[in-house]
């Protein structure tokens, strides 16, 4: 569980998130909604890690591993998808060719595996980007706009992980601001306001 504790975000002279209080359990899969500028970004870096609260605290009760999309995804543009794949994989160490290329062919992605991102359309590194948040099958996934440049079917195969992660004891946060599809069971929806947490 990651636990929120009246924790607050102040970044120079502005209130970035205010007071939030939540539990964020083992299992379950929750939906932040608001529009673009209202903090849930800054939720997500907060429960991962990325910043400090300025006050207030987060609660980890365990040690957990990260599947994180934020904001847009950085990758060696001047390298192979299958490169870039493979070098956040090194870093843990947990899992090695056969789970990248699973996820490659997963996303429509492996016959285009030697290309270089840069050439990639925005919904490519898109899915590139999914594949490494849920590649290594990690304790907590944090998706920040999952559904932006997906066509129909790569929207179903996100759709169908999120699903299962959740199922399997992962804690799974999603932000957006758009439509969201109707094949994803959220347990809590959060709604944002101005760094605050208004409904939920």
């Amino acid at each position: 569980m990651i636990k929120l504790q009246d924790a607050s975000k102040v970044i120079g002279d502005k209130q970035i998130l205010c007071s939030i209080t939540h539990d964020f359990k083992e299992g379950t899969c929750t939906l932040l909604r608001g529009h673009n500028g209202c903090g849930k970004t800054m939720l997500l870096r907060l429960l991962c890690g990325l910043i400090k609260p300025s006050s207030g605290q987060v609660v980890f009760t365990k040690e957990h591993s990260f599947g994180v999309i934020i904001e847009n995804a950085s990758f060696f543009m001047y390298e192979t998808a299958e490169y870039n794949l493979r070098y956040l994989a090194a870093i843990r160490k947990v899992i090695g060719k056969d789970e990248i290329e699973q996820y490659l062919k997963k996303f429509n992605l492996y016959d285009v595996r030697k290309k270089k991102v840069r050439t990639f359309s925005l919904g490519m590194k898109q899915r590139l980007a999914l594949c490494q948040a849920f590649m290594e099958s990690p304790d907590v996934i944090l998706l920040d706009e999952p559904f932006n440049a997906l066509d129909s079917e790569n929207l179903e195969i996100v759709c169908g992980l999120i699903t299962e992660a959740a199922h399997a004891g992962k804690i799974v946060v999603v932000a957006a601001h758009g439509d969201i599809p109707n094949d994803i069971h959220f347990d809590s929806t959060l709604q944002m306001e101005v760094g605050r947490i208004v409904v939920g």
